[in-house]
Order: structure tokens, then C-alpha cells, then sequence
């Protein structure tokens, strides 16, 4: 508890991070990350494997984006290194430990930035008492069109912090408003993603199991209704093996990847 109180006094974080629970997220992950990396290990294998085969479809040299970079812990970050020129991470907030990890490449970047565009307008619209934000721009970063770009376990996760603050705040915000605020959410970053590279690929959750001795109890879609395509790999993820989360239950997601975000966009209607 001691690392972990001393990392959130410590991490650079942009007020917004911080009131929305972005730092305390962060700073969770890595806690539990160190408590269930062997049962991790195959996830970020995956995701790492999932990445190098993603850009070994486009040219190497050029600029790279990663998008959800977070504790890196998913990312294979020296081939990337490797095979471009530049390599942007963009995420709300970075900790210490990447900053000094990033240190030793010379051509890696870190990038601060809310890559939905929502978060300022939902904070006016939570002090002012509602509605919920119709319109907001995902922004690009310096750079874009980058030669590729992957975004990392964002999809699904992207309106859920969000949606805890209405839940919070304005706890009488009809479901229909709050999901049609997360489909804006998604839905602007498929958007984002074909405007930010020639080339983007995407991995995400796409549902969240709970198990109990092996057996299945109940399964919840994590994709926000979008209609998905077959995806081009597929794995499972032991995020929470009993007693992380629950005492007698494991938590298991599922995870899809796209090469190519351009596959998942031609199959999801608009919002």
C-alpha cells in the first residue's frame, strides 16, 4: 500500500486524470499487475505478438503511435523502437517508471493527451449540473498522419470511468443518454483512428466472464453494442483469478484484435 500511495502522490498528472480516476487506475493496474503476472503472462504475450505482427504490414521507417500506452506492460516497446523513426505514446498520464524506461530511446516520445475529447466537456457539463455532451472532438497529435498506429485495450474501456462519474454525480441521467454517450465515445475513436494513420490496428475486450472452478456463471459483452467482425486473433485474458476480485470467482475476458481498424469501421454502422 506504501508503493502505492507514494506513486500517486508522486505521478505528473493532469487535473482531469486525477478527478476522473485516471491516476488511481493506473496505479491499480500496476499493483495488480505484480500480484497476477504469471497469470497475465499469456495475455501480454499476446498483445505483444499481436503488435509485431500489426506492423509488420506496414514499411518500416516512418512515424508509429501507440495509443492506451499505459504501464507498457502490453507492449513490445524495442522492436518498436527498431523498426520506426519516431514512436509516439500517447496516453492521460504516464508514470514514472515508463518515463525513465522511455529515457533510453532516443526516438521515443511521451504524449499527454485525452484522445477521446470528451473528458472537458463532460467535467462542464457535471459541474453545471447536466446534459450529458453531444459533441466532442477527438484531437489529432503533432505528427498525424502517423505511418501507424495501434490502440491498445482502449475500445471498450473508454466510457467506463466516465460513466462512473455521472453515476456520481448525476446519478438520474436516463440509461439511454448514458449509453448513447459511451457509443459517441467508441464510436469517435474507430473515427479517430482512420484519421490519425495510414495504418491503424486495434485490440480490445470484448467481453468479461465470470467463472467458478472452470465453469461458466455468466457473461457480459464489453463492446458497447457495436457489431464486430471476425477478428484476426483472438485470446483469452485471466485478469483476475480468485481472490483478486471476487473470493470464490475468476474473471476472465476476452480479447479480439484487428490488423487493420478499417475492417472493424466498414462493419459498425455510424452513431
Amino acid at each position: 500500500m506504501l508503493r502505492e500511495a507514494f506513486e500517486y502522490l508522486t505521478t505528473p498528472c493532469d487535473p482531469l486524470a486525477r478527478r476522473f480516476g485516471y491516476l488511481a487506475e493506473m496505479v491499480a493496474l500496476g499493483a495488480r499487475y505484480r500480484r497476477q503476472r504469471r497469470a497475465w503472462a499469456p495475455h501480454v504475450a499476446a498483445c505483444r505478438r499481436f503488435i509485431d505482427k500489426a506492423m509488420e504490414r506496414v514499411e518500416p521507417g516512418g512515424q508509429a503511435l501507440v495509443a492506451g500506452s499505459g504501464r507498457l506492460i502490453e507492449i513490445p516497446l524495442e522492436p518498436l523502437a527498431a523498426r520506426f523513426d519516431r514512436v509516439v505514446l500517447l496516453d492521460l498520464l504516464h508514470p514514472r517508471a515508463v518515463r525513465r524506461r522511455v529515457a533510453r530511446f532516443p526516438n521515443v516520445e511521451l504524449l499527454e493527451m485525452d484522445i477521446t475529447g470528451a473528458l472537458a466537456p463532460l467535467a462542464a457539463a457535471l459541474d453545471r449540473g447536466g446534459p450529458l455532451p453531444e459533441r466532442f472532438t477527438a484531437p489529432l497529435p503533432d505528427g498525424a498522419p502517423f505511418r501507424f498506429a495501434v490502440s491498445c485495450n482502449l475500445l471498450s474501456q473508454l466510457p467506463l470511468l466516465p460513466l462512473d462519474a455521472v453515476e456520481r454525480h448525476l446519478p438520474d441521467t436516463p440509461d439511454g443518454e448514458r449509453l448513447a454517450f459511451a457509443g459517441r465515445m467508441v464510436h469517435g475513436h474507430l473515427d479517430w483512428l482512420l484519421r490519425v494513420a495510414d495504418r491503424a490496428a486495434l485490440f480490445t475486450d470484448i467481453d468479461s466472464c465470470w467463472l467458478r472452478g472452470g465453469e461458466i456463471l455468466e457473461v457480459e459483452d464489453s463492446s458497447w453494442g457495436l457489431s464486430l467482425p471476425a477478428p484476426d486473433m483472438s485470446w483469452l485474458w485471466e485478469i483476475a483469478p480468485a481472490p483478486e476480485q471476487d473470493r470464490r470467482r475468476d474473471l476472465r475476458h476476452g480479447v479480439a484484435g484487428w490488423f487493420d481498424v478499417q475492417t472493424v469501421t466498414s462493419s459498425v454502422p455510424p452513431c
